[in-house]
């Protein structure tokens, strides 16, 4: 049980990357919806996260 642990995280942040990235605007607070720069700060920090998130699914599984 505790083995599945890191891959819940992964896949988890993975999601979480995803959807920041593919849809910045629907991730940020109501009153930054028109700033372009909150916009693009987020699908950066989406695409951040998700990078780091493979990685930690990769090594997970390397590791194992």
């Amino acid at each position: 049980m505790y083995d599945a642990i890191p891959y819940i995280i992964a896949i988890i942040f993975i999601l979480l990357g995803g959807f920041m990235s593919i849809m910045p605007a629907k991730s940020v607070k109501k009153e930054f919806k028109n700033s372009e720069e909150h916009i693009k700060k987020t699908r950066r920090n989406g695409i951040i996260i998700l990078i780091l998130a493979i990685l930690l699914l990769v090594v997970s599984l390397i590791l194992r």
